[in-house]
């Protein structure tokens, strides 16, 4: 596998990614590179053989391969220069052209880790340049499968839909949550019960989805059979375009992550 090194290594996710390398025995402390731009790195104080590197440069130096988790601004990062590495990309708006362009003898592989990656949930769509080997592609998978479920895309445009998608993580959830909160404290109940009853709601009905995601409109259908209660309240939402509205966000969301630029 060689040596990995990850830039940003104390952020959410290339912490995320770090940490879940040496939990599950991925590789070896020793082989873990890591550079920070602020902060001790103290998450990684259970793992004392981790190396630090001073700068960038001394990173590319020791590393075969090279994860960027740092924010699409603060890249290029002065004396990163990427030779003949794997270079993995956690960020938005550097597309893989961009990036070869950078790093021309780099294999560039672009990766949209989701909330879920900081306990091992996460789901990671990537995909590969033109450069990118068969090798490169089983230890992309490798590492980012340490982090949860991950899956090999066919073109960028699947990654900037699945961006919209599946790396918006909590988001629409939580703003179905603060609806559904507010209409509650407005109805007269207290904020305690209103947070327990929306809580059950949205966390407490993931398992049922999980189990019956193949079959959604079945269990739509079950809803909607018993013509009561819920029944009622699927109804209006659809007519008051909850779908639509859906639709709505992820195309703007997929909109956004086609025309971002560093």
């Amino acid at each position: 596998m060689g040596r990995i090194g990850i830039v940003g290594a104390t952020g959410w996710l290339g912490q995320a990614l770090g940490l879940n390398l040496l939990r599950r025995g991925v590789l070896p402390a020793s082989d873990l590179v890591l550079l920070r731009r602020s902060g001790e790195g103290t998450a990684y104080s259970a793992f004392p053989g981790v190396v630090w590197a001073s700068d960038a440069s001394e990173l590319c130096g020791l590393c075969d391969t090279l994860v960027l988790s740092v924010r699409p601004n603060d890249f290029p990062i002065p004396g990163l220069t990427p030779r003949n590495h794997l270079l993995i990309s956690f960020m938005a708006a550097w597309s893989l052209d961009a990036l070869q362009d950078l790093a021309p003898d780099a294999r560039v592989v672009r990766a949209m880790p989701n909330s879920g990656a900081p306990t091992g949930m996460s789901y990671t769509p990537w995909v590969a340049g033109m450069r990118v080997t068969a090798n490169d592609r089983a230890l992309t998978a490798r590492l980012l499968g340490a982090m949860g479920q991950e899956e090999a895309l066919e073109s960028e445009d699947q990654l900037h839909y699945l961006s919209a998608l599946s790396g918006s993580g909590a988001a629409y959830p939580a703003l179905m949550a603060r609806a559904m909160l507010a209409d509650a404290i407005a109805f007269g109940l207290s904020p305690e019960i209103a947070r327990r009853a929306v809580e059950s709601v949205i966390c407490g009905s993931g398992e049922i989805l999980r189990e019956n995601l193949a079959s959604l409109d079945d269990l739509l259908a079950t809803y909607m059979s018993y013509k009561g209660i819920t029944a009622a309240g699927l109804s209006a939402a659809q007519e008051a375009g909850f779908e639509t509205a859906v639709h709505a966000a992820l195309a703007a969301a997929f909109a956004k992550a086609r025309t971002m630029r560093p």
